[in-house]
């Protein structure tokens, strides 16, 4: 299985003009729901996922869940959380 990376600080992504809002953006919701980069990790690795049309993957684990998008680069799997919801 390829090493998991969980990246909240994508703001130099070239690919998305919105890059420095989305990370602003996931980080506070991090802070207003206490969670922190190893429930994301564990959401990533163990929570049910459900892959949306728009190649975003939801993962619900335990009372939240995480919206991210994945890449794998040199056999590193990359995940790029969006956003954190409480369920």
């Amino acid at each position: 299985m390829a090493e998991l990376v969980i990246n909240i600080n994508f703001k130099s992504m070239r690919k998305w003009e919105d890059s420095r809002k989305r990370s602003e953006h996931v980080s506070q919701r991090m802070i207003d729901r206490g969670i922190g980069i190893s429930q994301i990790k564990e959401a990533v690795a163990r929570g049910a996922k459900r892959l949306m049309p728009d190649r975003t993957i939801h993962a619900e684990y335990k009372w939240y869940k995480v919206v991210y998008k994945e890449f794998v680069i040199k056999g590193i799997k990359k995940a790029y959380p969006i956003t954190v919801i409480e369920l």
